[in-house]
């Protein structure tokens, strides 16, 4: 049995098109999206190449909406993970 996580295809397309659009570093997005730095290279590969991870064309491109919904996703998660990490800071602060 392989632990390597499985991710959907609409994902990989997703992921790959953060990348492309955003111009940030790739551990960045991968950090971000709790994905594997390698992984992340080779789905950009694939999508350069034109295949998906399974060897088969991609069935169809990037929902323009539906990456607008992911992106604004991240953005609250990124802010709620903020929150969390000042919210730890004060109460370790108040254990002392």
């Amino acid at each position: 049995m392989s632990s390597r996580p499985t991710y959907s295809d609409e994902f990989k397309a997703d992921a790959v098109a953060l990348v492309e659009s955003s111009g940030r570093p790739l551990a960045l997005v991968s950090a971000e999206l709790g994905i594997s730095l390698t992984a992340l290279k080779r789905w950009i590969k694939l999508s350069r190449d034109g295949e998906s991870d399974d060897g088969k064309k991609p069935n169809q491109p990037v929902d323009a909406t539906k990456y607008k919904a992911l992106e604004a996703r991240l953005h609250e998660v990124e802010r709620e993970n903020l929150f969390l990490k000042k919210v730890s800071a004060f109460f370790a602060k108040e254990q002392r």
